[in-house]
């Protein structure tokens, strides 16, 4: 059954509230009279994970036992104002019993209308669980789930250290599928962390995805970062990331303008580019003003890649968020003493600053007219698909024996799901 849409929730998205709100982060921005709570909320949930990644930049915070409880959780939603966007992260999310839980203080406390998680898609149960629990809050708007996949199917399970994980992530995908036609404001997509070794690898898994996730709306691509488990693990050449993205937004082109605000991910390329490329903020940041992290177990920090700036176990969040060495790295930021390729830091700093705004858009040449991908440009993903490997299958013969095997998809089990 769908979601039914409220008077009151119609107004909410008339393009006169989408200005309202426009202009009130703008204004909460220029940080008069004080910097406010942050109406943009990174949330590592928790450090639980059951996978390996070799490009994770977060590896040695992984599986600790000093995650933030669910009642410190709901303290620090009490503290906060008004979140916009709450973007949740770990670990893997969904390892998190109270995934649910946690939205919902959000949702009703701090009026988020907004959810944006990645996952590695491994535990298709506990998912649709807890998505089914979140989406009974009527004034959310939207969740979106980034199904993260690093390549086609024996790269990603050897580059994840986790077998089947490819398989289970499609599984994954399937369920969401049959959810979002219960209830739409569920979307769907996937995330790819482009390196020097998986520039060929995302060119046939977003071609495979295309096809095989029809209800899936976009493929985003992120650029390695941080301290990686790898440290041998490099970023793209820049032309030939460029070269992906275009390949990328061509094949998904009629699905990505169907989406409110699909103007501003060439924007976000163009500014990672240039960054990448300079090696300096090319958009200035707002990290520390509009957005706030808040780490698995209680370090707060103004983005992912500077020092916490302090922890919520030992002081509350409005004490550091507001503390003389807080405001020195604000100041330390503005005067561009580092720079990033954070798309979550990237996109608040474009949106809510007009000049950067035209001045990506410029950039950017978000005017240009894009062709859907020809047939003929699409590379073939067939025998990749086909040493996808699944779980062992149980059968029981005429005497009751349980069997158990393994088998590979075949490709023409691929083309026909796609279908």
């Amino acid at each position: 059954m769908l979601t039914r849409m409220m008077p009151r929730d119609l107004f909410m998205n008339t393009p006169l509230r989408r200005v309202a709100k426009h202009l009130h982060l703008n204004w909460q921005n220029l940080s008069i009279p004080r910097v406010p709570s942050p109406p943009f909320l990174i949330l590592f949930i928790n450090s639980i994970c059951n996978m390996k990644c070799e490009h994770c930049f977060y590896w040695k915070e992984l599986n600790q036992k000093t995650d933030l409880k669910f009642e410190e959780l709901v303290a620090l939603s009490n503290e906060l104002g008004h979140v916009e966007q709450l973007n949740l992260s770990g670990g893997e999310p969904f390892l998190r019993k109270e995934y649910a839980a946690v939205c919902r203080q959000f949702i009703r406390r701090n009026g988020v209308k907004e959810i944006y998680c990645p996952t590695n898609a491994y535990f298709t149960a506990r998912t649709v669980n807890a998505l089914r629990e979140v989406l009974k809050e009527e004034s959310l708007r939207v969740i979106g789930i980034e199904i993260s996949l690093d390549g086609m199917p024996e790269f990603h399970d050897e580059f994840r250290k986790s077998r089947y994980s490819f398989h289970k992530a499609m599984e994954t995908y399937d369920a969401l599928a049959e959810l979002q036609k219960e209830d739409p404001r569920l979307q769907i997509f996937a995330i790819s962390t482009a390196t020097a070794d998986n520039m060929d690898q995302i060119r046939q898994l977003t071609t495979y995805l295309f096809d095989r996730c029809p209800q899936m709306s976009q493929h985003h691509l992120a650029i390695i970062r941080g301290d990686r488990k790898n440290p041998s693990l490099s970023g793209p050449a820049l032309e030939e990331y460029k070269e992906l993205y275009n390949y990328v937004r061509q094949l998904w082109i009629n699905r990505v303008e169907q989406r409110r605000g699909s103007i501003v991910d060439p924007m976000l390329q163009w500014a990672k580019c240039e960054s990448a490329k300079l090696q300096e903020q090319v958009i200035p940041c707002r990290a520390g003003v509009l957005s706030a992290v808040i780490h698995a177990n209680g370090d707060v920090g103004v983005c992912e890649q500077r020092p916490p700036i302090g922890n919520l176990r030992k002081n509350s969040f409005m004490e550091i968020w507001h503390a003389h060495h807080t405001q020195q790295i604000r100041k330390s930021i503005k005067a561009k003493e580092c720079y990033c390729t954070n798309e979550i830091f990237m996109w608040t700093s474009i949106v809510f600053q007009p000049v950067q705004l035209i001045k990506s858009m410029l950039g950017a040449k978000v005017w240009r007219n894009v062709e859907s991908l020809s047939a003929g440009r699409r590379v073939d993903y067939g025998e990749a698909a086909s040493r996808m490997e699944a779980p062992p299958v149980r059968t029981k013969d005429a005497a009751g024996a349980t069997h158990v095997g393994q088998r590979a998809i075949s490709a023409e089990e691929v083309t026909e799901a796609g279908r």
